[in-house]
């Protein structure tokens, strides 16, 4: 339901409205902490003027790494199909699913499944959030800053923008994702992106690729070499005439 339902509808000791509570304070808001001026999120004050910020209470009460990654893509199919679609509008709306059940290990289990569909999203054009309030996941401008931080876990959607470029360039993602990442964002975005961003993007793009390709030669290199036929165990003695021809390689001469 949209946020101004949420307000009419339920307490404020509710998930629902405890989560929009924590938004509006804390989202919506500039911070010390954060390193640059404005809010925290800088979409959220508009979306929620627009009303476009759409919240989903989960009340399975023993919620499953499985059955959570199935909700979270059919909200995704949902979100997807909710007016706006397109248009400058739509980049406001924003879809909060929250996970008020999960127990002690909610935080690991949200965490994987952002990293399990994130691919997916992005390929779509989606940006898929992970909040909870374990999240170690740093500002982009203050390290010690915790901006992912949530009363309740939440798995959180909205479109990819070209502000999002730092959180696909990551080092905790592997090349290969990183470089799916990076594709998907400038087929995407490449039409309205500064150049030094568009830059940015390609250099991120070939850097990951030959990351990616170096460690599947060293991979290859590696599974060559556990093939090749092992030395006899001779307990660190040579066999006869192996003394002469190994002084006689290291000393340049050929055997």
């Amino acid at each position: 339901m949209r946020a101004s339902e949420v307000d009419r509808d339920y307490p404020a000791d509710a998930p629902l409205a405890e989560v929009l509570a924590w938004t509006r304070a804390f989202l919506a808001r500039a911070h010390p902490d954060l390193g640059r001026k404005g809010p925290v999120c800088p979409f959220v004050p508009i979306a929620l003027a627009q009303d476009s910020i759409w919240l989903a209470e989960i009340n399975d009460p023993a919620p499953t790494l499985e059955s959570i990654a199935a909700i979270i893509s059919a909200y995704r199919d949902l979100f997807l199909a909710t007016p706006p679609t397109d248009g400058p509008d739509s980049i406001n709306k924003a879809f909060m699913v929250l996970f008020p059940n999960l127990g002690a290990e909610g935080a690991a289990v949200v965490d994987q499944v952002q990293y399990q569909l994130k691919r997916d999203f992005v390929e779509m054009g989606l940006m898929l959030g992970e909040f909870h309030a374990l999240n170690e996941s740093a500002g982009l401008r203050n390290p010690d800053f915790r901006p992912l931080r949530s009363p309740i876990p939440i798995l959180a959607i909205r479109h990819m923008v070209d502000s999002d470029l730092p959180f696909l360039l990551r080092d905790g993602y592997p090349a290969e994702s990183r470089a799916a990442f990076l594709r998907s964002y400038l087929y995407r975005l490449a039409g309205s992106l500064a150049p030094a961003k568009l830059e940015q993007a390609i250099d991120g793009v070939i850097e990951a690729e030959i990351e990616r390709r170096s460690n599947h030669a060293l991979r290859s290199d590696g599974a060559a070499l556990a093939t090749l036929p092992q030395p006899p165990d001779l307990n660190g003695e040579l066999p006869i005439g192996a003394a002469s021809t190994t002084a006689g390689l290291f000393s340049g001469a050929q055997p």
